[in-house]
């Protein structure tokens, strides 16, 4: 029996990269699976390449920053399949203003000339609004689908939930301070949430990768990436099906007695 029958699964962040990965093979492990992408277009059609390999999909465009939306999006789920049993919460960004990104590059560029070794200036030049909105969409949009999801699961009596994180969030990032700040209070996030309702028959786990080929990390700066796969033992970036099979794992009934954890697929980069 496929791994996931029968059960309903909500993934964020589902219209590329790891997100679709996840949504692809939850529902190829027999899920009904809701597509949640701030862009209701690649959701679409992520949805209709789930549906065209023969399995239940539904795209829905929401921004999980917002709560509103993001109770809508369960909603809406709950009305069309009865219950949410399995989330993903997988939308985030990693990105930084073209100002300060041309800074960093400049003061890198510079250091690695030869010039003389300074900070790379990107905390004291963050704005409130690029701060905030890293916090809203990584920490608070899982916080505001954990609880959607949980206000359905303990009713059900049971589900699983898995957040990312990053290796970011373990062992701090260069240039991404916002970054780094969001995804480690992911894991805390993971972890009180899974002391809490352990107790309901619910499982809530983290996973933190380290470099993964996404549209995402697509445009990170060719020196950092370089430096990044030559810290990697396995020396390589992952891809974005090898952190899908984690997820499927930890929402799996293969992990029934895990929660409270964060898997790190990182190819060796942090132990």
């Amino acid at each position: 029996m496929a791994k996931l029958a029968g059960r309903v699964a909500v993934v964020t962040g589902g219209g590329s990269g790891i997100g679709r990965a996840i949504a692809r093979s939850f529902a190829a492990e027999g899920a009904r699976v809701a597509v949640a992408d701030i862009n209701g277009e690649v959701a679409g059609r992520v949805a209709g390449e789930i549906q065209a390999a023969g399995g239940t999909a539904l795209g829905v465009p929401t921004d999980v920053a917002d709560s509103a939306q993001v109770d809508r999006l369960f909603t809406l789920v709950a009305e069309r399949w009865g219950s949410v049993h399995v989330l993903s919460n997988n939308a985030g960004i990693a990105d930084l203003s073209p100002t300060l990104r041309a800074h960093v590059d400049e003061v890198v560029a510079d250091m690695l000339g030869g010039g003389p070794r300074r900070s790379l200036g990107v905390t004291s030049g963050l704005g409130d609004a690029e701060w905030r909105r890293m916090l809203e969409i990584h920490l608070f949009g899982t916080f505001y689908c954990t609880r959607a999801a949980l206000r359905l699961m303990e009713q059900a009596g049971g589900g699983a939930i898995v957040n990312m994180a990053s290796v970011a969030g373990l062992s701090g990032i260069p240039g991404l301070p916002h970054y780094g700040a969001a995804k480690a209070g992911i894991i805390g996030f993971t972890k009180s949430v899974a002391l809490e309702v352990g107790t309901a028959n619910i499982r809530v786990n983290a996973i933190a990768p380290g470099l993964i080929d996404t549209p995402m990390t697509a445009d990170l700066p060719p020196m950092f990436r370089q430096m990044t796969v030559l810290r990697t033992p396995l020396g390589r970036p992952g891809t974005p099906e090898e952190i899908a099979a984690v997820a499927l794992f930890l929402v799996s009934d293969e992990a029934s007695f895990l929660t409270g954890q964060v898997v790190s697929p990182n190819g060796g980069y942090h132990t």
